[in-house]
């Protein structure tokens, strides 16, 4: 039997069609769609892996500025130190030329006070006596000896110790202080020493010697022109140490007994300040 052009025509057309079409194979894919949640799964990870690295660089970045402004703030904490250290070290000289030249005023009256006496006691006669030059001698080594040396000797001793304080040699100042002191507590500077072995102290940050040298001051030398200074100092530890009634006590003690002096203005701040903290 005879089939027509037609059919096939049409046969051959899906022979051909048949034979190109692509075999694909589902065997080696997962089914469901987990290949794109597997994708994500993986990239998961890593994109916390990156926000986590971000963050670290971040952190460092902070941290080194930190570290580059406690650096400024050491800095700054030290000039000011150095700058209390040269204002104490003016103050402190200053105090000693006065002191100095009120000692140096009475060692001369007294020293003029035999002489006044052995010409008062003199006959009133218009002959030369023989006792006259008698006198004289007898007053004029009183005036020329070298009883100054021993002065000396103790300023000396103190201005070495105040330097290495003002230097920062503060365990050296404590050891220089504390020996001046051990050979001679009456000496003319022993209660500038005294003083400045508390701030010394204080400095070191060791209260309880700090403390009890700035309380040596009170009982040993009441009436040293340091006396507003310590109570001051006295008062700033207890701030430190949270005991503000006994802070006010102090600071209230330097108004009330030495009301023009610079630590009381300084006192009456630092009381006004206490009295506006909330209880």
């Amino acid at each position: 039997m005879k089939k027509s052009p037609a059919l096939l025509l049409l046969l051959s057309s899906a022979v051909l069609a048949d034979s190109l079409a692509p075999v694909i194979d589902n065997s080696a894919y997962p089914t469901g769609g987990s290949s794109s949640r597997s994708q994500v799964a993986v990239s998961a990870p890593m994109n916390s892996t990156f926000e986590l690295m971000t963050r670290l660089d971040e952190a460092q970045v902070e941290i080194q500025q930190l570290n580059g402004k406690l650096e400024e703030q050491a800095n700054l904490i030290a000039e000011m130190k150095k700058k209390q250290s040269a204002m104490y070290a003016d103050f402190d000289d200053r105090l000693q030329q006065v002191e100095s030249k009120v000692s140096g005023s009475k060692s001369v009256a007294s020293s003029e006070t035999p002489a006044v006496k052995e010409k008062e006691s003199e006959p009133t006669t218009d002959a030369p006596t023989p006792s006259k030059p008698t006198a004289v001698s007898a007053v004029a080594p009183a005036v020329s000896a070298p009883a100054a040396t021993p002065v000396d000797e103790k300023k000396q001793q103190y201005l070495q110790a105040f330097e290495a304080f003002r230097n920062g040699q503060v365990a050296e100042a404590i050891t220089q202080f504390n020996t001046l002191l051990s050979k001679d507590p009456t000496n003319l500077y022993a209660n500038n020493a005294q003083f400045w072995l508390g701030k010394a102290h204080r400095v070191n940050k060791d209260v309880s010697s700090a403390k009890k040298a700035f309380n040596a001051v009170l009982e040993k030398y009441p009436t040293s022109q340091k006396v507003p200074d310590t109570l001051l100092e006295l008062g700033m530890i207890e701030i430190d140490t949270k005991n503000t009634p006994k802070a006010k006590e102090y600071f209230t003690r330097v108004i009330t007994d030495f009301p023009n002096s610079k630590p009381a203005q300084v006192a009456a701040k630092k009381l006004q300040q206490l009295n506006e903290m909330p209880n």
